[in-house]
């Protein structure tokens, strides 16, 4: 056997190895060939750096409105939260971002006010803080629509806290734009109700018993797992409510029945309490027939029920307000079919939340009573805007006055603390509670002409009785506290008035003395004594309406009151000085309408003595002031429109006694006195001529004219102006230009004052003169200068022993002397003139002259201003006596 033959183990070369063909086949591309068909394109990344300059309106991240609206449609909560933090940060530093992208931050922002995380929808409601007050209605009215969408939507949203945050958004809109917002809140109301709903469903599942039951326990725990803590708590009940308020007195127009908040009506010239329409009436009103029985909505829970039982009414309950609710359509109240519809539905359910509420022992919480408060507001004002187009006579007020006495009188009144305390939290919220039952309970009065009341009025009559003699402040505090107190007790006043009239007399008097009692209580600067004011002048018309139907026997109840209101007025008048200008104007046009009465003569004649000490007084003589103390009172103080008004009073008096004679006397020599009203005092004297005498009117126009030529010399008139102020310059030394011009803008403006001031010391001084001509006319000279003399001659000589004698006083002295003389008894009258005023006329009118000549910055025409009372003095003179004399003493300059 032969040997084998060795195998080759030698690899053959890859780098030329030939690939075999086969037939019908395609050669294989060459790997190593370069392929050149390829196309490029631009690949674009976003910015990533802070630091890049973007633009000139960025936040202090470096960010642009463009990339924060982007950024607010983001999956993620914190980016979202950061946008809208950023564009509030944004509209804060540049507002006009604000105007000239208001849709698209608008359409932003509306889109996240509903969102999930509540860290952005409490950014979102600061951003809309911020961005309300840029705005006005015109630029806001296009997006309201929008929001009221959203927030509509919010209250029906599954989340607890998403609808709660929804209604935190409406009161914000509500406070800057309510009456935008009243025109498309349509689906808001029915929605309210379904938030109470649900409350309410919450809250009667934690109540119900326990139940042996392992099934019964399991759906219990069901609910409760669905409804949060939130939910069930007092203080969502107490923000669905208030919110509910708010809402409705936008929609509906609040009661003003508090007589301290009527001081906007003092500008009327007749003051008295205007009922004013709340409601559109445009339909008759609906039977109160479709109402269902309120135990079987409002079902009370029982620790001996089951479970099952348990569960039943709360499903019960449930479908009952559920049906109320359906019932209730898109609405803003406008008719008086949609108000009575939420009247009838809503309070089924207040009247389920006071059950709930109130509790059957006496502790309560001040939470709950906030509560309460809120379901007496709403209900108070639901009812006085029914009231106004229905009286308390009609089906329909007697069936809602038979529910709320069958569930809210068993409370009342309410007396949750101590009268020792009346500053207390408590006590002041139980008298608030006590105080809008209270009227509550008025507005379902029938008042009938010779009917007594009903006795389910009676505990609210002792109550208002009570009140007002004191019973919820003890006399030891009374002093220092229970403001708020009295507050709530005015607020009776109203209710008082209504009962006055029907009420028996000797409880008419009763309650009478009670008031006056009251109101002396009360500081003279609250809010309470304001509304005694307005009391008072209702008092008054009712008096003068019991006149008017011959009903003296009950007039004469009122005619006490009425005296003591009026001699009160006066005081309270002195006793707010110059602090409350729009409570002493209101009580000084009750006197007036008082003093406009004929009937009421007599009782405006009496306050003459208690209104001097407003304009001025002198107390009794003492040892350190043997003449007595003056004192200027309040009137000088107080604007010129308010000491014009009280000037009026003055017109109807009979006669001016001679202490109101001495006080205005005194306030027209006071330098305070504006000559403004110096001119208005002239007006209203020269009416009251024949009232007050002629002695008296000329002592008035010598006062006048001595509180014109008593006043400093003007700077207009000056020669020495330029002198002081340049020295009046170099004490000040102005550093700079600015302060420079200021002061010179000062000197201008003082100049143009001094300006005004002359003009109207002349129009005073013409019309002076003329009234004084005119009485003239009709009098002796002795007579008409008897009562003048004194002192006008001793004025004229004050004045020329000045060193520097004013020619405008000297002008105006002149001109007074020339209307006392008529030039058709020329020579009779300077015959018949004192010899007083024929020695001191030459020097007067050469000092008058001297005077005008010494001036060297301007010509003699430019400062003799009235140079015809000098030629008219020579023409009455009728000879050369007064010529002579002037020419000797001007031959002494010489």
């Amino acid at each position: 056997m032969g040997r084998s033959k060795a195998k080759n183990t030698k690899q053959p070369s890859l780098d030329f190895k030939i690939k075999k063909r086969k037939l019908g086949k395609k050669p294989l591309p060459n790997p190593n060939l370069t392929l050149t068909t390829f196309k490029s394109k631009v690949l674009h990344l976003p910015g990533q750096s802070i630091v890049e300059d973007k633009e000139d309106i960025v936040n202090y991240r470096n960010q642009t409105l463009k990339d924060l609206l982007t950024k607010c449609s983001h999956y993620n909560d914190t980016v979202k939260k950061d946008a809208v933090n950023g564009i509030k940060d944004l509209v804060c530093q540049f507002p006009k971002v604000l105007h000239q992208h208001l849709g698209a931050i608008m359409g932003k922002v509306v889109e996240v006010i509903n969102d999930l995380d509540k860290d952005v929808r409490a950014s979102t409601h600061q951003l809309i803080n911020v961005i309300l007050p840029l705005l006005d209605e015109v630029s806001i009215s296009p997006f309201i629509p929008l929001f009221s969408v959203y927030i509509a939507s919010g209250m029906t949203h599954l989340k607890t806290h998403i609808r709660l945050d929804s209604l935190r958004l409406l009161d914000i809109f509500i406070d800057r734009f309510p009456k935008l917002l009243s025109h498309h809140c349509h689906q808001m109301i029915p929605n309210y109700l379904d938030l109470l709903k649900r409350v309410a469903v919450s809250t009667q599942t934690n109540n119900t018993g326990t139940s042996t039951s392992q099934q019964s326990s399991q759906n219990k725990k069901k609910i409760l797992t669905s409804a949060t803590p939130k939910a069930n708590s007092i203080n969502t009940r107490v923000f669905i409510l208030g919110s509910l308020y708010k809402l409705l007195q936008v929609l509906l127009k609040k009661p003003d029945l508090s007589y301290a908040s009527l001081l906007e009506q003092i500008q009327h010239k007749q003051i008295h309490n205007q009922s004013l329409s709340c409601v559109n009436i445009t339909s008759p009103f609906e039977n109160y027939t479709s109402k269902l029985i309120f135990s079987n909505l409002f079902t009370q829970q029982q620790s001996s029920f089951t479970s099952t039982n348990s569960m039943a009414s709360t499903t019960t309950s449930s479908t009952a307000t559920q049906e109320d609710a359906d019932k209730i359509k898109p609405t803003i109240l406008e008719t008086k079919e949609e108000l009575y519809q939420f009247t009838r539905v809503f309070m089924k359910v207040l009247i389920e939340c006071w059950l709930e509420l109130v509790p059957s022992n006496p502790m309560i919480s001040y939470n709950t009573l906030e509560d309460l408060q809120l379901v007496l507001n709403i209900i108070n004002l639901t009812v006085h805007c029914l009231k106004t187009s229905y009286s308390s006579s009609t089906t329909e007020m007697k069936l809602l006055r038979k529910d709320f006495l069958k569930y809210f009188t068993v409370h009342y009144p309410f007396s949750i603390g101590s009268a020792q305390n009346p500053d207390s939290k408590e006590w002041i919220i139980s008298s608030s509670l006590n105080s809008t039952m209270t009227q509550i309970f008025a507005h379902f009065l029938e008042l009938k002409p010779g009917q007594p009341l009903d006795n389910w009025f009676t505990p609210c009559l002792e109550y208002i009785e009570g009140s007002l003699l004191g019973n919820l402040i003890d006399e030891k505090n009374e002093a220092r506290q229970g403001h708020s107190i009295r507050l709530h007790i005015s607020n009776y006043l109203w209710v008082l008035k209504l009962i006055l009239p029907v009420v028996p007399q000797e409880k008419c008097k009763i309650l009478l003395n009670a008031f006056i009692k009251f109101d002396e209580s009360c500081h003279s600067h609250s809010s309470a004594k304001k509304a005694c004011v307005f009391f008072i002048s209702e008092l008054i018309e009712i008096q003068s309406d019991l006149l008017r139907k011959d009903n003296k026997t009950l007039a004469a109840a009122f005619k006490e009151v009425v005296d003591w209101g009026l001699e009160s007025l006066p005081k309270l008048l002195w006793s707010l000085g110059n602090s409350d200008h729009d409570t002493s104007l209101m009580i000084i046009n009750i006197l007036l309408h008082v003093g406009r009465d004929i009937s009421k003569q007599k009782q405006f004649e009496s306050i003459q003595n208690a209104l001097v000490p407003y304009f001025f007084t002198i107390t009794k003589p003492n040892s350190q002031h043997p003449n007595g103390r003056q004192i200027y009172g309040p009137f000088l103080s107080v604007p010129i429109h308010i000491q014009c008004q009280a000037l009026n009073l003055l017109y109807y008096f009979k006669s001016l006694t001679k202490t109101m004679i001495r006080s205005l006397i005194a306030i027209l020599r006071s330098p305070k006195c504006s000559y403004q009203v110096l001119d208005y005092i002239l007006d209203l004297l020269q009416k009251k001529v024949s009232d007050i005498g002629i002695d008296h009117y000329l002592a008035f126009c010598v006062a006048i004219l001595l509180s014109i030529t008593t006043t400093e010399t003007s700077t207009a008139s000056d020669p020495n102006l330029k002198r002081k102020r340049e020295e009046r310059e170099e004490i000040i030394n102005l550093e700079s230009q600015q302060e420079q011009q200021i002061q010179a803008d000062i000197e201008k403006q003082k100049k143009q004052h001094d300006l005004l001031t002359l003009v109207t010391k002349d129009k005073i001084i013409k019309k002076l003169c003329w009234n004084i001509n005119t009485i003239r006319l009709n009098l002796h000279l002795s007579d008409l200068l008897e009562p003048i003399k004194v002192p006008l001659l001793n004025e004229i000589e004050r004045i020329l022993k000045e060193t520097t004698i004013n020619h405008y006083k000297l002008n105006y002295l002149i001109q007074i002397i020339n209307s006392c003389l008529t030039t058709g008894q020329g020579s009779n009258d300077w015959s018949t003139l004192p010899n007083e005023f024929k020695e001191v006329l030459p020097k007067l009118v050469y000092n008058y002259l001297t005077e005008s000549i010494s001036l060297k910055s301007t010509t003699l025409p430019d400062y003799i201003i009235d140079y015809d009372s000098i030629i008219s003095l020579f023409t009455i003179e009728n000879g050369n006596t007064l010529i002579n004399q002037l020419l000797i003493l001007l031959k002494g300059i010489y």
